[in-house]
């Protein structure tokens, strides 16, 4: 039985270049608009695998999202962010596990939480 993951769930925020989710204290991308809020890009490039490790990984980086988007910095360039004018987009890729994209899915309302709207974009992978 996989044991479900939380947003409770705390993990350190090490640097682990080999894996998908390499760098926790980084912001991926990001652009501001221009009449408030920003779009965030969490960059997932290869498949995220549904061990608890990487699992846990996924939730600190929005985390660390929500941190930057709650901080002085963020309000003095972007404004107050709010859940319509603030998104963060997770581009993941494709063949990540199902566990990764239920998580996902599960985090929707944690997000709202924090004042951004979570989108799900899966990676366009180039033909073979």
């Amino acid at each position: 039985m996989t044991k479900s993951i939380t947003h409770n769930d705390i993990e350190s925020t090490y640097d682990e270049p080999d894996h998908p989710i390499p760098a926790l204290g980084y912001i991926d991308n990001y652009g501001i608009r221009k009449d408030g809020g920003a779009d965030f890009h969490v960059i997932i490039a290869s498949p995220l695998q549904s061990d608890e490790h990487s699992q846990k990984r996924l939730l600190e980086k929005l985390r660390g999202y929500f941190s930057f988007i709650r901080s002085k910095d963020f309000e003095a360039v972007c404004s107050t962010a709010t859940k319509e004018n603030t998104t963060i987009i997770v581009d993941i890729h494709p063949h990540s596990s199902p566990e990764s994209f239920d998580l996902l899915e599960r985090c929707k309302p944690w997000v709202e939480d924090n004042e951004a709207m979570l989108k799900i974009e899966k990676l366009k992978l180039k033909e073979e």
